[in-house]
């Protein structure tokens, strides 16, 4: 699935590289894997990535999938499957498909959303972020939709699209006891679907792990606010903030933490627009 004239998976840090199959104390696993199927002849078939979380017995299970016609993909696919919510295992889908103007939603499975929300910008681009929060004290996941389009005429079509979705198993409410802290965990998976060059380009990043009181406070938060960014994870901000200090200390000091002479951008004045001459003194970062 490593072909970027068709599609890419880019693997970040903190990911647990597929295939793998980690043991999470004696009740509970996360297996990774890819696979091929639904072979016709040799013209058509599908490309599967799959992250699956056995807990204590249930299952929940994310497959990323992108069909493949004459070597050309003409349609992606996420499929979602949780034991304690998707009963007669019925998967909840949602698929993209090219379109003349970008990408255009195919079909999504009905779900009953916990919160939608939609920002429009300055320029007119639309926001839709749908949120799905289920399960118990113990068991619990968050599913996020979140569809980037030009403006607000066409629903069906998007520029971009980034699927999201944590996983939990607590012990808030059980006895705490050594068996059952094993399989305390937290993990996250978030797909990016957009376009280039015409053609379908598809970012993962995951399975990544995090501490369960973080995304517990995420789950909280999303829950409140209707709002879903990353960073509402308290591990990942504080993470971020991390490098970014070891960056700004690696770029201003020495080895010894003295720090080093102050770096300047200065352009003279010698083009137009965001930098028109200015000038931008000691140090300095940029988060996006």
């Amino acid at each position: 699935m490593g072909n970027n004239n068709v599609a890419g998976f880019l693997r970040l840090r903190g990911s647990l590289p597929f295939p793998s199959h980690l043991q999470l104390g004696t009740d509970a696993t996360i297996k990774m894997k890819t696979f091929t199927s639904n072979f016709f002849y040799d013209i058509a078939y599908s490309e599967n990535a799959e992250v699956l979380y056995t807990v204590e017995g249930s299952e929940c299970k994310l497959t990323l999938r992108r069909n493949v016609c004459y070597d050309y993909v003409n349609m992606v696919s996420f499929v979602f499957n949780d034991s304690i919510i998707c009963s007669d295992n019925k998967n909840i889908c949602l698929t993209m498909v090219k379109a003349e103007t970008g990408m255009s939603n195919g079909f999504m499975s009905p779900i009953a959303w916990t919160k939608t929300r939609k920002k429009v910008d300055a320029r007119g681009g639309v926001t839709d972020t749908k949120v799905y929060l289920y399960g118990t004290a113990n068991r619990c996941g968050l599913l996020v939709f979140e569809c980037k389009r030009k403006d607000d005429h066409d629903e069906r079509t998007a520029k971009a699209v980034t699927l999201a979705h944590y996983f939990v198993r607590s012990n808030l409410s059980v006895a705490i006891s050594r068996s059952s802290e094993t399989t305390e965990i937290g993990f996250s998976v978030v797909a990016k679907v957009g376009l280039c060059d015409g053609k379908f380009d598809i970012t993962v990043e995951g399975p990544e792990r995090h501490p369960v009181f973080a995304l517990l406070h995420m789950f909280d938060e999303v829950n409140r606010s209707g709002i879903w960014k990353p960073s509402m994870c308290p591990h990942c901000r504080n993470t971020q903030r991390e490098h970014s200090r070891m960056f700004l200390q690696s770029d201003g000091e020495d080895s010894d933490g003295r720090r080093q002479n102050a770096a300047t951008i200065d352009n003279g004045g010698r083009f137009r627009g965001h930098g028109c001459g200015a000038r931008v003194g000691r140090d300095f970062i940029v988060i996006n």
